[in-house]
């Protein structure tokens, strides 16, 4: 199964190298309404650790671990900016015939996209994933509430043991069940997600939010899924937005040295206020022609 997975993926990446140049050349992509100041940030903590060496996503759930950990994200979708990082204590299996035990943290502090949907390395309220064609079929097609690319490097006891490892982060709706860990093809939960059939995919709760990391090398592995030497997957289920918050200014003629925002709450209520005046920023929906 994983050989066919890991070869059904090396086709959809040749596919890719002629498709997306096209994609790319057109300003339109998959997004969905919602409204959120620029600066995000989250907490999360219960992470799951996702498979391991040969299967990465473990849609039957059954490689799939509870590590416990925590998570943080604080980052400008405007200016493409900020960091994020993920820790916990435990084993994990990357590559053939290696693990690392101890505390394994994942830190993201760039951010850079050459698909319009990416927007420039961070994104907010975006469709990604399933028969989108906005990155690989790998899970269901997702809400995106913020979404993250760019490097990753990985921590081991507070050793550098990765460094530029392909990194994504997104803070999706739930698509794992809690109990069993699976990813589901349909609501009655009789079949499995499948990336070859990435138009079948159910969301189990599309009114909680789920944190998803993910770090691998470019190397590619046809014996791993996905087919590279190098893979790390952690979910975090427990999610929570910090507020208020104060992210410094950098630069310009800004009167104050920092911007204090309320997030999605206030935003939605249109109480917004900063420095006297309203600020709302709304993404409306745009579709892909």
């Amino acid at each position: 199964m994983i050989r066919k997975l890991s070869l059904m993926w090396s086709l959809l990446i040749v596919l890719s190298m002629l498709i997306l140049p096209a994609v790319a050349a057109q300003e339109d992509y998959l997004a969905f309404e919602g409204q959120h100041d620029p600066v995000w940030s989250l907490k999360a903590t219960d992470g799951l650790l996702i498979g391991g060496y040969g299967d990465n996503f473990s849609y039957d759930g059954s490689r799939v671990v509870a590590v416990g950990g925590e998570a943080e994200v604080l980052v400008d979708v405007d200016l493409d900016t900020g960091t994020a990082s993920a820790t916990f204590t435990g084993t994990i299996n990357p590559e053939k015939d290696k693990t690392y035990s101890g505390e394994i943290k994942l830190v993201y502090n760039q951010f850079m996209g050459m698909m319009p949907f990416q927007e420039g390395g961070v994104a907010d309220f975006v469709y990604v994933h399933g028969d989108t064609g906005q990155g690989p079929p790998v899970m269901p097609k997702l809400r995106t509430f913020l979404g993250s690319w760019g490097p990753a490097d990985v921590y081991v006891n507070g050793e550098l043991v990765y460094q530029g490892l392909d990194g994504h982060v997104m803070l999706t709706e739930r698509s794992r069940d809690l109990t069993t860990y699976a990813i589901y093809a349909n609501a009655e939960r009789t079949a499995f997600y499948s990336p070859m059939d990435p138009s079948k995919g159910y969301i189990v709760a599309p009114d909680e939010w789920e944190l998803h990391f993910v770090a691998h090398s470019e190397i590619e592995d046809p014996n791993n899924f996905p087919p590279h030497t190098v893979w790390i997957h952690l979910n975090f289920v427990a999610v929570e937005e910090l507020l208020p918050v104060t992210l410094p200014v950098t630069g310009g003629d800004a009167p104050d040295a920092s911007i204090p925002y309320l997030p999605p709450l206030a935003a939605a209520a249109g109480l917004l206020l900063v420095g006297g005046g309203l600020i709302l920023r709304r993404r409306l929906a745009v579709v892909k022609q």
